[in-house]
């Protein structure tokens, strides 16, 4: 089957609208020049915020991504913070404390759509609040489940907006990951018979093949530089981890244990490697100079098994997936090891770009929603606008 036959020149295009909106500057033209240049971070408490001026489609988009970011929409009596909008020709946006004694920024946003301008107001007030960055302009690629065993990958806006439907495969497909400069996705595809890793261009919608030995070829991690691939191969016989060239070459053995190692992710800075591997009953995390050498235990203490682990990009922390009797749960550790934090039911945690953001699939019953965690005040919502059971959500890069 000839993949790029499926994804028309245009579709391309709109999937390839990945990178951020215009810097705030220059999309908000300040109306008063009495901005702080200052933040509330640190709280662990989500952020009592009030909207007032919006309504319909304006007020859903900017609620959603307030609760995204940390804040908690509450009544103008119940609140410490006060959002003052309009919609009129533009979005025109102002925040304040309760008493409206200090004003943050008084703003009007004037490019592209509403949504576009709402998203821009949103990220203006998270930044004042916490001092993140914006990932309104980020897309995700996720699976959803179209019959047992069988799932296809969609590729959306950050918030589940504007999906659209990348492969075709009929089969198991798992372990997304985007590759250099958001223009490609590698995964691990059985439409083949057999589990490999692919690389599929989303400019031309051509797909290679990168490795397909025999056994498992599966969790393909890129670099931070778009150079070296990390992947699960089971050709020597046990799972072990590997790394090559982008492209599959110049492949090079890094472990070779006895237990079964999986889910590779890189440090930010690109010299180590963090993986999963059960060596004698539950699954440890463990990390390895990306070069090789010897294997390092990660302490998760006050948890059982560590599995699917993502690096934060400011390096701090790595969040996993541990295992209860009754569920998954989603967990983040400093990077260095140390006490587990354990934040929601949860599993394939990924990280934001700004390292405060966490996207993950729950199951409910039968189905599988995609959830944004706001990790330092636990702020959780389910993205509505995905339809059926989707799975294994990432960011870009």
């Amino acid at each position: 089957m000839n993949i790029s036959r499926l994804i028309p020149t245009l579709f391309a295009a709109l999937v390839l609208a990945v990178t951020p909106f215009l810097s705030l500057d220059a999309q908000a033209q300040s109306s008063n020049a009495y901005d702080i240049d200052r933040n509330i971070s640190g709280t662990t408490k989500p952020y009592p915020v009030n909207i007032s001026g919006l309504s319909g489609e304006a007020l859903k988009i900017l609620q959603f991504d307030l609760e995204v970011g940390g804040c908690d929409i509450v009544s103008k009596d119940s609140a410490d913070y006060l959002v003052t909008a309009s919609n009129k020709e533009n979005i025109i946006g102002k925040l304040t404390d309760k008493t409206g004694s200090i004003r943050f920024f008084n703003r009007s946003y004037k490019n592209g759509t509403t949504r576009t301008q709402v998203h821009a107001l949103a990220a203006d007030i998270i930044k004042a609040l916490t001092g993140a960055d914006s990932i309104f302009g980020n897309k995700i690629a996720y699976c959803i489940n179209t019959a047992t065993d069988k799932n296809e990958i969609y590729i959306a806006d950050f918030d589940g907006s504007n999906p659209h439907k990348l492969t075709n495969d009929g089969s198991m497909i798992r372990g997304l990951t985007w590759g250099p400069d958001n223009e490609s996705l590698f995964f691990c595809s059985y439409r083949a018979g057999n589990p490999d890793i692919y690389r599929q261009d989303l400019r031309t919608g051509k797909r290679t093949r990168i490795a397909a030995y025999l056994g498992l070829n599966t969790s393909p991690a890129i670099s931070p530089d778009g150079k070296k691939i990390a992947m699960i191969l089971s050709k020597g016989g046990s799972p072990d981890l590997y790394v090559a060239n982008i492209d599959g070459t110049n492949l090079k053995q890094l472990t070779n244990t006895k237990g079964d190692e999986s889910s590779p992710c890189w440090s930010p800075d690109g010299t180590k490697i963090c993986f999963s591997s059960r060596q004698s009953g539950a699954s440890r995390l463990y990390v390895i100079p990306a070069g090789g050498g010897q294997m390092k235990q990660i302490k998760t203490s006050g948890v059982g098994s560590a599995t699917e682990p993502d690096w934060s990009p400011d390096g701090k922390s790595i969040a996993f997936t541990t295992t209860t009797r009754r569920s998954f749960q989603i967990c983040v550790v400093p990077s260095q090891g140390g006490v587990v934090e354990v934040l929601a039911e949860g599993a394939s945690p990924n990280w934001a770009s700004n390292s405060r953001t966490l996207i993950f699939s729950r199951k409910s019953g039968k189905k599988s929603s995609l959830v944004m965690l706001d990790v330092p005040t636990k702020k959780s919502k389910i993205i509505g606008s995905v339809t059926g059971s989707a799975t294994q959500p990432c960011w870009t890069r």
